[in-house]
């Protein structure tokens, strides 16, 4: 079975997941940022389509995984 983990670092948003998924199973809310999930097997974001991950949630991404997932995604999507 799939568990949705879903990270927010600003407690209005917290609040609103909270009373969203309030009776959704295997949803757990983290009030914070991703990088406090202790464990993950894959990871979803808003990104663009062109690889750019150099602002705000992609940015905190690329920075925690470090420069060449950017390189990656781009080599993979945009030879």
């Amino acid at each position: 079975m799939i568990k949705l983990i879903l990270s927010a670092p600003v407690p209005a948003m917290a609040a609103a997941f909270e009373h969203s998924f309030q009776n959704t199973e295997n949803v757990e809310i983290i009030p914070g940022p991703f990088e406090t999930i202790p464990e993950f097997d894959c990871m979803v974001s808003a990104a663009n389509s062109f690889g750019l991950m150099d602002g705000g949630v992609d940015a905190a991404i690329t920075a925690y995984f470090g420069p060449q997932l950017q390189e990656r995604v781009q080599q993979k999507y945009h030879p």
